[in-house]
């Protein structure tokens, strides 16, 4: 055994005799500091000799924000912070490059260009203020700060690749350089008073039967009265698009992902819904959120082939990720991490992230569920899972979802993720990071987690073995924050055990990457 996993197995020895886990974030404020750097293949190194699997072969692309403050503006929100791309290019398991660029959106090279952080609907707003004028200006501009995820459209020469946020605006990008190409709008034609395109998903998903990309997108009224639309469409290329349906609501939802079969989507309408008045005031999505927790969820089945709509409802809660859906003896299974309302949202303030007391305050209230729908007798049921043991129920209460993207849309056994506490004395958030493999299919004993003291992990991504007999036959890999070093790496965990297989120390640190994915054979 090499020396840096005799560590890790150390480390995890230490944890299993000490039978709770104290506090631990030495280092973790680099999430959430600025870092400049931007270069271009990069070489680094693994750390030992531990062979990775000849078929991690592609390329690693993480998005997320990496900078927070310029000239004299800084954001209050993580979810503010200039988008910022990470890749890592993998040839056969051996060789890696790696690269970070900025994405050239409109809000950061205004921003550059001006020193200060330029005029565009935020989350959380900046600090000192916009002013009123500079307020209205920010709704002209609209948001196109594209910081939360990445996706490829088409396939071989003709793939294109583009980060995402929760707004109708992409970042097309040059996956080899990391070099922004430019940004896109999706051409979704309505009439004439439906005057604001507004909020699309982050996690668009391939649809089964077709490979094409499938989101959504909210058209909003700001006309009194008159409803919203929201919009399902296909797209074959960035500048195609295909509305599958449209649906009239009387009230916007906030959502950032949905979940799809091999014949419907499924969209959660939360009670958690957006002010138009108040986004005109304010400029701030989350000054606009208005939450009704005594109204239902509502779950829309929208076939994919018509696109009609089913509508069932359930007692309400809110969800920032779907895990997978797939049908099932008529009905539909639905998976999420849920929670009783919305104040996970704020949790990520930087000031709170900052503050060792203040995140001592709060709560991870993340919980992994099921939804079944009965298409029949339009009935929503509930379900939970259980632990492995009642120490471990903290797997259930994991972020970040990512599964075997081949088993998307179908049965599946599976789902791992992050938790951002596994105390199970103090549930606090923020303080203990750990990736964890949940087992659904078998009373959760293949329950499994990952951890070290000091080290904050970014959410994992499955590489399934090409030659795999079980589901879970692969890789996870994944960005460490490293607190003491003060530097990140790049991780590879046998997927079945969760065991270290190797890592290599990318020469700097990588702020808090909000999601991210594997592209096979592509550099």
């Amino acid at each position: 055994m090499s020396l840096g996993n005799k560590m890790l197995f150390l480390s995890t020895v230490i944890l299993a005799f000490s039978g709770c886990v104290q506090a631990s974030t030495v280092g973790l404020e680099y999430f959430f500091r600025d870092n400049f750097e931007e270069f271009q293949d990069r070489p680094i190194q693994w750390f030992n000799d531990t062979p990775v699997p000849h078929w991690v072969h592609g390329t690693f692309v993480r998005n997320g924000p990496g900078r927070f403050n310029i000239g004299g503006r800084s954001v209050i929100h993580t979810f503010d912070g200039f988008a910022k791309l990470h890749s890592f290019k993998i040839n056969n398991g051996t060789q890696i490059l790696f690269s970070a660029s900025f994405l050239g959106t409109s809000t950061y090279t205004r921003s550059i260009s001006e020193n200060d952080y330029a005029t565009s609907l935020t989350f959380d707003g900046v600090n000192p203020a916009f002013t009123f004028e500079e307020r209205a200006e920010a709704l002209l501009y609209g948001i196109d700060n594209t910081n939360a995820n990445v996706w490829k459209i088409g396939t071989g020469r003709d793939a294109e690749f583009i980060g995402l946020t929760d707004a109708a605006v992409f970042s097309k990008f040059d996956i080899g350089s990391l070099s922004t190409i430019s940004l896109v709008k999706p051409d979704i034609t309505h009439p004439i008073v439906n005057l604001l395109s507004l909020m699309s998903t982050a996690h668009p998903l391939y649809e089964p039967k077709t490979g094409h990309t499938i989101n959504l997108v909210y058209t909003v009224n700001i006309v009194p009265g008159l409803k919203h639309t929201l919009s399902l469409f296909r797209m074959k290329d960035t500048s195609t698009q295909e509305i599958i349906t449209n649906v009239k609501l009387e009230r916007i939802s906030y959502m950032h992902s949905f979940s799809i079969t091999d014949n419907y989507a499924i969209v959660s309408l939360y009670p958690l819904y957006i002010s138009v008045p108040k986004m005109l005031n304010s400029a701030e999505a989350g000054k606009c959120f208005e939450w009704e927790g005594k109204d239902d969820t509502k779950f829309l089945v929208i076939s994919l082939k018509d696109g009609k709509v089913s509508e069932m409802k359930t007692p309400g809660f809110f969800a920032v990720h779907h895990v997978n859906a797939f049908e099932r003896d008529g009905n539909i299974v639905v998976d999420m991490i849920t929670y009783p309302d919305n104040s996970m949202l704020y949790q990520f303030e930087i000031a709170t992230m900052l503050d060792e007391g203040k995140r001592s305050k709060l709560t991870n209230r993340a919980m992994l569920k099921r939804f079944t729908l009965n298409m029949e007798e339009s009935r929503v049921s509930v379900s939970t899972f259980s632990p492995k043991t009642p120490e471990l129920n903290f797997v259930n209460r994991m972020e970040l979802p990512v599964i075997n993207e081949n088993h998307r849309s179908g049965n599946y056994c599976y789902v791992y993720g992050v938790v951002f506490s596994f105390d199970p004395q103090t549930p606090t958030v923020h303080d203990n990071f750990a990736i964890v493999k949940k087992d659904l299919c078998n009373g959760g004993r293949g329950d499994k987690h990952w951890y070290i003291p000091n080290h904050y992990p970014n959410e994992p991504y499955f590489i399934p073995d090409p030659n795999a007999t079980a589901e879970d036959q692969g890789v996870l890999i994944s960005t460490i924050l490293d607190g003491q070093r003060k530097e990140s790496y790049l991780l590879i965990l046998d997927a079945q055990t969760l065991k270290t297989i190797n890592y290599a120390y990318a020469k700097t640190y990588i702020p808090f990457a909000i999601h991210g994915r594997f592209f096979p054979e592509v550099f």
